[in-house]
């Protein structure tokens, strides 16, 4: 990690709450690790996206509070359809990303950066009802905590895998 990708993971760090960092660090590590740099998002707050100038990817974006949306916790959102299982939470994640636009925003936008099968999310509601979500959208993450850690590192994992492996 050079020096300049230091000092905006620290900048970052030092705007959420001490009991945070940690999990935050180790998130952030983790896809520096993989090829992913972060970089600051345009926007007033410090958030940061982790892409691949390899991949041309974005696999994670780490964000600070904002209270101005009521938001008061840092927030993790990342890609994950690669992966063909994983926990509730983030099931609950693409439900929400679903579900925020009454259903609307969902399929294929037939934007032509699927190689092959449809790369996206599909949530299937108790009553057998499924409904696909695009996978060029990162998703939100609410809830997590410590215990979810080795599991968002696994996500992380297998989607830079799938795209390492597709890459041409």
């Amino acid at each position: 990690m050079n020096e300049k990708i230091k000092i905006l993971l620290e900048s970052f760090l030092n705007e959420i709450p001490s009991k945070d960092k940690s999990l935050f660090r180790a998130i952030a590590e983790h896809a520096i690790s993989l090829g992913y740099t972060p970089k600051k998002t345009k926007t007033s707050l410090l958030n940061l996206d982790f892409s691949s100038s390899k991949l041309k990817k974005t696999i994670l974006k780490l964000e600070v509070p904002n209270p101005k949306r009521n938001k008061n916790l840092p927030g993790i959102r990342l890609k994950f359809y690669a992966n063909p299982k994983y926990s509730d939470i983030f099931h609950e994640g693409v439900k929400g990303v679903i579900e925020a636009f009454d259903g609307r925003y969902t399929g294929c936008y037939g934007c032509g950066k699927c190689k092959g099968n449809l790369e996206g999310y599909t949530f299937t509601y108790p009553d057998g009802k499924s409904v696909f979500r695009c996978g060029g959208e990162l998703i939100s993450i609410k809830g997590w905590n410590e215990s979810n850690l080795d599991e968002i590192k696994q996500l992380i994992n297998t989607q830079n895998d799938f795209w390492m492996d597709n890459l041409s």
